[in-house]
């Protein structure tokens, strides 16, 4: 019993700490950063990848969303054990184990992403005449396509997952019915907006409103490791 409570305790930490590496990188250095930088072709945005300090901030928000990945790992592995100690268990290890096997894929397209972005730049910031830059223009533009595959990827495994473990947060007595359906809304409205757009990424962005769901997820999770 020992064990589980800190077993719920760490990963409830890993899920809160994971999520504010999150909306630190994807939502203020997004909003207050990136937004603000002139880039409308894609000659500048590469012209901007490969110039310091850029690149460096660029690839290291890559890095640190990747490493947000690991710690939900050990998150989801915490979750799934509160949530499989009572009733609707097997929609709490599907559940788990599919969030578990999402997050490995978030890492690998973050540093594909990051890895493109970054060294196409460079080498178009270092070409030395223009059919050389259009050639990496082109490139850029292809293996593009390859992270955004990358993330359906990620996407298929982390929406169903968090569905199911709505599911089995419906009769759980740490989160009960309102956080069970709100959570399975919310991915379920995600998803449909996701599948609609494929491959391209929607134009309404869920990501921060289904994030504050998540956090508040862990904090309940720690809260519940108190009781435990």
């Amino acid at each position: 019993m020992e064990d589980n409570k800190r077993i719920i305790k760490l990963g409830s930490i890993c899920g809160i700490v994971g999520i504010m590496i999150f909306f630190g990188i994807a939502v203020i250095l997004e909003q207050f950063y990136w937004q603000k930088i002139p880039a409308k072709t894609t000659q500048e945005i590469l012209r901007i990848h490969g110039s310091s300090p850029d690149s460096q901030i660029n690839m290291g928000g890559h890095f640190l969303i990747g490493f947000a990945a690991i710690l939900f790992i050990v998150a989801f592995l915490a979750l799934m054990k509160l949530l499989e100690s009572e009733k609707s268990a097997l929609s709490a290890r599907i559940g788990g184990l599919f969030g578990i096997i999402a997050c490995p894929i978030m890492v690998i397209q973050m540093l594909v992403q990051g890895t493109i972005m970054v060294k196409l730049g460079r080498m178009f910031v270092t070409a030395t005449d223009e059919a050389q830059r259009q050639s990496i223009v082109i490139l850029y533009k292809g293996l593009r396509h390859f992270d955004l595959g990358i993330d359906l990827a990620f996407d298929s495994f982390f929406f169903t997952a968090w569905i199911l473990l709505g599911l089995a947060m419906l009769k759980n007595r740490h989160f009960g019915k309102i956080f069970g359906a709100l959570g399975i809304a919310l991915f379920g409205i995600t998803a449909v907006l996701n599948i609609w757009t494929a491959p391209n990424p929607p134009s309404f962005e869920m990501s921060p409103i289904v994030s504050l769901w998540v956090l508040a997820v862990y904090i309940q999770m720690l809260r519940s490791a108190k009781s435990i």
